[in-house]
């Protein structure tokens, strides 16, 4: 019970994060249509954008109302949830590198500043305070996501009557 319930919090804390994920990704694929690299990312964020919400529509539709889901929903959970394995999986390791090696961080903190000339002096102060609150954040989110993962092929696995053909 209790894990079932932390399913569907952790499946409400990620909804408003895979809207946001969700239109980044659109605009991200509008401007990148002529880099592949960019397209790459895209593909990256539109696919765990769909994670959550297919994920959602299984936690509210099956475990919370407890109705029939498409079989074809289950699909789509899984394969996005690999896509966003990877994610989630990649925002972990990324803290995990820049917190062992901090002359990396150092690096991308100056060339961000460089890049950004002209910034008042406040803001050049605080700029690895931000980088630091963002690396934190995408930690929380990684570490989310990726026990949002493996609870949902659990559940999916678990909970398989809920995608019975009508």
């Amino acid at each position: 019970m209790f894990i079932t319930n932390l399913y569907k919090v952790l499946s409400f804390i990620l909804l408003p994060i895979g809207a946001i994920f969700g239109m980044a990704g659109l605009f991200s694929l509008l401007s990148s249509l002529g880099n592949p690299y960019g397209l790459l990312s895209s593909f990256l964020i539109i696919c765990t954008s769909i994670y959550i919400f297919t994920s959602f529509i299984f936690v509210y539709k099956g475990i919370i109302s407890k109705k029939l889901c498409n079989p074809s929903l289950k699909d789509w959970i899984k394969v996005n949830g690999y896509v966003s394995l990877f994610v989630s999986s990649s925002c972990i390791i990324d803290f995990i590198a820049l917190k062992l090696k901090p002359s990396l961080l150092q690096d991308f903190t100056n060339q961000a500043l460089t890049m950004k000339k002209g910034l008042p002096p406040d803001a050049v102060a605080m700029m690895p305070q931000i980088i630091q609150s963002v690396l934190y954040i995408l930690l929380g989110f990684g570490i989310i996501l990726f026990v949002h993962i493996t609870m949902s092929l659990s559940f999916i696995k678990s909970k398989s009557d809920i995608f019975l053909e009508e």
